[in-house]
């Protein structure tokens, strides 16, 4: 099997000459967990920064933690799906699409997570910031579309 480079592991140029390389280290799910990481980053901006103007928002803070927990979460998801993908990509077997399918949809929640600490968190955020907001759920679109894109490729994968 390939050498899994780490995302956790590595610089966002590495990670991205290796997504975008033939070694079938990393794909679209790895990107998918990215984009799910950097939609919770631009929303814990956002919450940061309103935060430095209402300290008092336990809710707010409370909800800037649950942004930074989706980070290290996402990044351990982009590693999951990686090295489960490898796998499968080695094996072939029903099982390893199985792991990979099972990977996919514990990003899929984390992505339904986010979506509904944003909806919670618009109304309180600065409209300085709104931007990051905007772009936080154009992320989680783009997250959602590619991991369910990648479990219906899973599913087709292990019946063939």
């Amino acid at each position: 099997m390939a050498h899994i480079i780490k995302t956790r592991d590595t610089s966002l140029e590495d990670f991205l000459r290796d997504l975008s390389s033939d070694s079938g280290r990393a794909g679209s799910g790895a990107a998918g967990a990215i984009a799910l990481a950097l939609g919770a980053a631009c929303a814990a901006k956002a919450a940061a920064i309103t935060l430095k103007h209402a300290p008092d928002n336990e809710h707010l803070r409370q909800a800037r933690g649950q942004l930074l927990e989706h980070i290290d979460a996402a990044i351990e998801g982009s590693d999951d799906d990686s090295e489960l993908f490898a796998r499968f990509l080695k094996r072939r077997s029903r099982l390893a699409a199985e792991s990979v399918i099972s990977a996919d949809q514990k990003l899929l929640e984390r992505v339904d997570e986010l979506t509904a600490i944003l909806e919670s968190i618009d109304p309180q955020i600065r409209k300085n910031v709104a931007g990051d907001i905007v772009a936080a759920r154009a992320l989680c679109v783009a997250a959602r579309a590619i991991q369910i894109e990648n479990i219906a490729e899973m599913r087709e994968a292990r019946t063939t």
